[in-house]
């Protein structure tokens, strides 16, 4: 599976995770940290066995919340087996 075309894939849906941070980020503006999750991307193009690896952020809300996102993605990659991803999502702040 062609790793660039993975990595411009995740970019793209970077709007709907960076959601989750600031969502949390609201009630707690100091929120900072790595999340790095882990998952299979199945024959059928869905995301399977969504795990958190590392929650440096401290925040299970946003942890929860990247796992139903990287759930509801479909990729344009049929794999003819299951292909492991581990992705780390940094979260810091604007400003």
């Amino acid at each position: 599976m062609d790793r660039e075309a993975l990595a411009r894939f995740i970019k793209s849906r970077l709007k709907s995770i960076q959601g989750c941070y600031e969502k949390e980020l609201k009630r707690n503006p100091s929120l900072k940290g790595k999340v790095m999750v882990r998952f299979t991307i199945l024959p059928s193009g869905r995301a399977g066995e969504i795990e958190i690896e590392e929650n440096t952020l401290g925040s299970d809300a946003v942890a929860s919340c990247i796992r139903t996102v990287v759930r509801g993605w479909m990729f344009p990659f049929k794999p003819d087996d299951e292909v492991p991803v581990a992705y780390p999502f940094v979260f810091t702040p604007a400003g």
